[in-house]
């Protein structure tokens, strides 16, 4: 009797395979989905920092195409948000002295990382209500915007690093180091790099083997995560089966993207390669970077020119540069800061990439 039963179950299978010969990769091929990596400094948990960025995206898609915001909103368009806040929070609580005042932002706990310290939730929901309130993103807005708020766009501790100078004399790695402990750990350290690279090659790889049309949306720091993590797709033997599916990137949205950086690039996954291991190859179809006025972390805001080779050599299709007429919108207890995600997620010409992206 058990021989029967065996017997009839790998007949059922045959009879399925034969008559839906399709894997369920095959199945889900096509899906848009979106992947949104935030940037470095401290962060409230992940679900407030998720919550926040969602909000962001479906306001500024929401201003340009309903329809688009729609989509993500009633989950027909696949998203997921990469977080590794909890990473940067644990090396900057690290680098801070018990005395520092910097410690009183990290009174709240990270349910999703064993209760991590963390910024207390709700610390960015009035400065977002005013940043959605915004009805204009004309230069006269942005002067006048100036005007009313204290303006410390060069005392953040990322402009110390990453400064007009640093085109000059590069980033030191000492410099890196104190001004910025996670994007520092994160460059220097392969175990940090690698705990954070883990967070979106998960997704990203499963994404692309299973044939989804995707969609990567990188802030600041998480460029260079992004860039790492496709070069490591498509040059290293364990991520063979990434390039066997042929799929690639669609778009790739780089926003308040420091790759432009003599000291950043030197660090890169790929700053030490002969040239035919430069750059990721035939993992991306476009690269899309915007840049907003007065980014002092994107000051170089001409990525088209800094990676001209991976166009020279056919590694992908196009990179268009937008920086002319971005100006973002937020202001924190810190006073205005261009280089925010939430302001680069509402501003209309970012949300009408997103669009275009779901529509294609």
């Amino acid at each position: 009797m058990p021989e029967t039963v065996s017997i009839c179950l790998v007949l059922k299978e045959c009879w399925r395979v034969w008559l839906f010969p399709i894997s369920l990769a095959q199945l889900t091929m096509n899906k848009k989905h979106l992947i949104i990596i935030h940037g470095r400094a401290s962060k409230p948990s992940h679900s407030e920092k998720e919550r926040l960025v969602l909000k962001s995206l479906l306001h500024g898609l929401n201003r340009v195409d309903t329809s688009a915001a729609k989509a993500i909103k009633t989950r027909k368009i696949k998203y997921d948000f990469v977080y590794y806040g909890d990473i940067n929070n644990r090396l900057l609580l690290a680098a801070m002295s018990e005395k520092d005042p910097r410690r009183h932002e990290f009174t709240g706990k990270d349910a999703r990382h064993n209760n991590q310290k963390c910024q207390p939730a709700g610390s960015y929901d009035a400065d977002l209500e005013d940043l959605l309130s915004q009805e204009s993103f004309t230069k006269k807005a942005y002067q006048r915007f100036l005007e009313e708020h204290p303006d410390k766009r060069g005392l953040d501790d990322v402009a110390a690093a990453v400064s007009w100078f640093a085109n000059l004399v590069a980033l030191s790695d000492n410099i890196v180091k104190r001004a910025t402990p996670d994007m520092g750990a994160y460059l220097m350290s392969r175990r940090v790099g690698s705990r954070i690279r883990t967070r979106l090659q998960a997704p990203l790889r499963q994404s692309l083997i299973a044939g989804n049309d995707v969609c990567l949306v990188a802030h600041s720091m998480g460029c260079i995560v992004s860039y790492d993590v496709l070069w490591k797709f498509s040059q290293m033997s364990e991520y063979r089966d990434v390039r066997r599916s042929g799929n690639r990137v669609s778009k790739w949205l780089t926003l308040g993207n420091p790759l432009g950086e003599p000291g950043i690039r030197k660090n890169l996954y790929d700053a030490n390669e002969a040239e035919d291991g430069e750059y990721p190859r035939h993992i991306i179809k476009d690269w899309v970077n915007i840049a907003a006025k007065d980014d002092f972390v994107c000051h170089d805001a001409h990525i088209r020119d800094d990676f001209k080779p991976m166009l020279k050599r056919g590694y992908l299709e196009s990179i268009t540069d937008i920086h002319r007429g971005i100006y973002t919108f937020w202001k924190g207890q810190q006073g205005t800061n261009p280089h925010k995600l939430y302001g680069y997620l509402d501003h209309p010409k970012v949300a009408k990439q997103v669009a275009s992206w779901i529509h294609s």
